[in-house]
């Protein structure tokens, strides 16, 4: 089992699609079963980080960065195999402009 590590603007990333969801489309129960399966995922690919296959971005994949779909969000992490951790690095909607949004912080200033 590996080691969640989520980063610095993951949580940002949860708690403006939860507010988003719930106040903007007024649906509470979809926000909280949103967040549920999120936590449930997380769990799931610290079990088996490595069954999800790179993004499809040579620059990114690079970096190790995969991805998981979550209802119309994307999870990205990677895996640090010698410290057992996987970094948890952004929760975005699924039709924003990720390959952008990832390059626009290096790595080690976002964990």
């Amino acid at each position: 089992m590996y080691f969640l590590n989520p980063s610095k603007i993951i949580k940002d990333d949860l708690d403006s699609s939860y507010e988003y969801i719930k106040e903007r489309l007024e649906a509470p129960r979809a926000a909280d079963n949103l967040i549920e399966d999120t936590m449930k995922i997380m769990d799931y690919i610290c079990e088996t980080p490595y069954t999800r296959s790179l993004v499809q971005d040579t620059y990114l994949a690079s970096l190790g960065i995969r991805s998981i779909k979550i209802k119309n969000y994307v999870l990205f992490y990677n895996v640090e195999e010698d410290k057992k951790r996987v970094n948890a690095i952004r929760f975005l909607y699924n039709k924003r402009d990720w390959r952008n949004i990832l390059r626009e912080n290096e790595l080690k200033d976002i964990l």
